[in-house]
């Protein structure tokens, strides 16, 4: 099962680009080379508006996504709005409350999609998850979510935005008889994070990239790039590709 996880888009209205960064054409260049990747699905990670939730960038890019030969499943990001975006991408009846999130067999394989946008999950939404990570206990597990679960040694993002429920669900994966790999984004920066049993996948933003060790946001590059993730019952493989920058 191959996925292509693309996050961080941070997309404005169509007459306005990102603090000049032509955020669309970056995304539309990063869709264009999954064609050699063929992936099995597509994964959008969050953040897919710049400011906040807006149902007409939630419509562009379902329309350049449905040109896609493969299924798209989508994540709330915190400049986002889960309600506008699961009315675009037809997931209104994994909307709860103010939350989207759901599970989806993914060529036999378990994967849970994950609504951290507030920083932190409902009680209905740990009770959910709960619910899942007993039933599927003894199965490897991949799950979908904009934020690190764990802390990642990002001055900026570790002080200012964070997961701010990173023992609770520790505790909810550590004592599980089975791998956790989340792949998530809202750093913009390519790294991996393992405590135990969880394996966390920050992936690069097709904005820009910041750099770790600062406490203030600071673009280290403009390079933009994606994840590749191999999963099988026993294992789970993952690249990250960047595209060259533009002229």
């Amino acid at each position: 099962m191959r996925i292509a996880f693309i996050t961080d888009l941070h997309i404005d209205t169509d007459t306005e680009h990102t603090q000049g960064v032509d955020v669309r054409q970056n995304f539309l260049r990063v869709l264009a080379t999954l064609a050699d990747v063929k992936p099995h699905c597509l994964v959008l990670g969050g953040d897919l508006c710049n400011r906040t939730g807006d149902q007409a960038i939630y419509d562009w890019i379902r329309a350049e996504t449905r040109k896609l030969p493969w299924p798209t499943y989508v994540v709330p990001g915190n400049h986002d709005d889960a309600a506008l975006m699961a009315a675009a991408f037809r997931r209104e009846n994994d909307l709860h409350g103010d939350e989207l999130y759901y599970a989806v067999s993914l060529d036999g394989f378990p994967a849970l999609f994950l609504d951290s946008s507030k920083g932190v999950f409902s009680e209905h939404q740990w009770a959910w998850l709960r619910d899942y990570m007993k039933l599927l206990r003894d199965n490897n597990l991949l799950i979908f979510m904009h934020h690190p679960p764990l802390p990642a040694d990002m001055q900026s993002m570790d002080r200012i935005s964070p997961f701010t429920q990173t023992d609770e669900f520790l505790e909810l994966t550590r004592d599980l008889p089975c791998h956790v790999t989340v792949a998530c984004g809202h750093y913009h920066i390519d790294k991996v994070v393992q405590r135990g049993n969880l394996l966390t996948l920050l992936t690069p933003s097709t904005y820009v990239q910041l750099r770790p060790d600062t406490p203030d946001f600071v673009i280290s590059t403009h390079q933009v790039g994606y994840r590749e993730l191999n999963v099988s019952f026993h294992s789970v493989n993952s690249s990250v590709h960047y595209l060259d920058t533009p002229a």
